[in-house]
């Protein structure tokens, strides 16, 4: 069981450290960057670093106050904002607001008065022996695992609503996985709350030490279910990430050719291959712009391409059985081809009356278009047009560019 406590207080800390720099910029999920704090500091009280607080304070179980105070008020408060405000729901007056704050504070004043009215250990005889301890001590439990249980249950209430109302993606399972999460924590409290009344008369709801174990098992099950539930969206972020790195990588050799011969539409210099593998920032923006330079190229090639030169294209593939949107393709993928060669040759252009065909209305249907555009450009079906048109003698401009 330790081990496993030591297993589940990595996960959170690990948690708690990526969310610090994901979360604490955007205000909507700083909640939950604190509901980590809390839970991470709750299972590190409970290990060694617990018991060496209480031996160099000489204040005896602070770690037990402490613990209850972030893991149990703090995280169950700041996730159930952070569940509220995926979940569109607002405080509609002020007084819900205040209450919204009001009631953790109380709770943690609360629980702080109890237990420093009486600084006896917890885990000892003599607590249960002294009726007034033992009455501090059942009060505290109460108001303790009463606001955690009132927190969960409401946590459970709104992850099943917008689990189920935000479909079957990761979102959704997300959040239906830390409902059941919440829901083991309402039974460690359920668990607690019987055996600490049942220690009235002198024993516990089961034999031995096993209502601990028990509580125990619940406790680390909720915290590894949140944690789950809680990056589970984050699979959808990474397979997006991951999907439009592939993306900025396959219209690279698109994007350099273009760019090659007409570089003054680059907004920043062209970084080597290398480069751009190991850099894994803003990849969502360097796709946009990659789409914007590779559409501005097409239409400063757009004067290199004379009249005939489009319709070769098209009789070239057509020639080849080519119909519909992949002849199109097909088409404008000859034509910048060989509209880039005149201009590497350094031929003089004329204005050309013509847009780039197959454009997407958004980004993703931009960047399928601009794919199979690619496809078709490195083709042998448009290197065959392209030496078709080839001069018998390429100029040493173009030589270079090889």
């Amino acid at each position: 069981m330790h081990n496993i406590e030591i297993t589940v207080t990595f996960l959170l800390w690990i948690t708690t450290s990526w969310r610090a720099t994901k979360d604490w910029k955007d205000r909507r999920n700083r909640a939950l960057w604190w509901t980590f704090l809390g839970l991470s500091m709750m299972m590190t009280l409970r290990l060694a670093p617990g018991k060496y607080l209480d031996q160099i304070t000489g204040i005896t179980d602070l770690s037990y106050l402490l613990k209850h105070l972030f893991g149990g008020v703090l995280a169950s408060a700041a996730l159930l904002d952070f569940l509220q405000g995926v979940s569109g729901k607002t405080d509609r007056t002020t007084a819900m607001r205040k209450l919204r704050v009001a009631l953790p504070l109380g709770t943690a004043v609360s629980m702080s008065a109890l237990f420093f009215a009486k600084l006896q250990p917890y885990e000892t005889v003599a607590i249960y022996q002294d009726v007034t301890a033992h009455l501090a001590l059942l009060s505290y439990t109460v108001i303790f695992l009463g606001f955690l249980s009132v927190s969960l249950l409401s946590g459970v209430q709104v992850c099943w609503h917008w689990g189920r109302e935000s479909g079957n993606g990761m979102l959704g399972w997300g959040l239906r996985i830390i409902g059941v999460g919440l829901a083991a924590g309402v039974l460690y409290s359920a668990v607690r709350i019987a055996a600490l009344f049942s220690r009235f008369r002198g024993d516990g709801i089961l034999p031995g030490d096993q209502d601990d174990l028990v509580a125990t098992l619940l406790l680390l099950t909720a915290l590894f279910l949140i944690v789950v539930g809680s990056t589970l969206p984050v699979l959808d972020r990474l397979r997006s990430w991951r999907k439009e790195r592939q993306d900025l990588f396959r219209l690279r050799p698109l994007w350099k050719d273009l760019t090659q011969s007409v570089p003054s539409i680059r907004l920043d210099p062209p970084r080597s291959a290398l480069a751009e593998h190991l850099d894994p920032r803003h990849v969502k923006n360097r796709l946009y712009r990659r789409t914007v330079e590779i559409r501005d190229a097409a239409l400063a090639l757009n004067d290199h391409a004379a009249p005939e030169v489009r319709t070769r294209a098209r009789e070239h593939v057509a020639t080849a059985g080519l119909i519909g949107t992949q002849a199109e393709t097909a088409a404008e993928a000859c034509r910048l081809a060989s509209a880039r060669r005149s201009r590497l040759r350094g031929e003089s252009s004329s204005p050309q009356p013509h847009q780039p065909s197959g454009g997407g209305r958004d980004l993703h249907s931009e960047i399928r278009a601009l794919t199979q555009l690619s496809e078709a450009f490195y083709s042998d079906l448009t290197r065959a047009f392209v030496d078709a048109t080839e001069p018998s003698a390429p100029s040493p401009l173009l030589e270079t560019q090889r």
